[in-house]
């Protein structure tokens, strides 16, 4: 077994700063395969599905630190 370790208030924020900055990302690209190849496509749907599973990684890192799992550096 692998041991863990809780991330650090500035690994989460920066965390959240970078999840924040995909799903801008993957929203626009979204949007621009949307525009291009049609809501049906199948790359509009991969793009779609990214910028959903972007948006439950950011819940459940809400979910971390509501637990409290994150521990100051020092």
């Amino acid at each position: 077994m692998t041991a863990k370790y809780p991330l650090t208030v500035e690994q989460f924020h920066q965390i959240e700063q970078d999840l924040d900055e995909m799903r801008v990302r993957a929203e626009e690209i979204f949007h621009l395969l949307s525009a291009a190849c049609g809501a049906s496509d199948a790359r509009t749907s991969r793009a779609e599905e990214v910028n959903g599973a972007i948006q439950r990684l950011q819940w459940a890192m809400e979910r971390m630190a509501d637990g409290r799992k994150v521990v100051a550096a020092g």
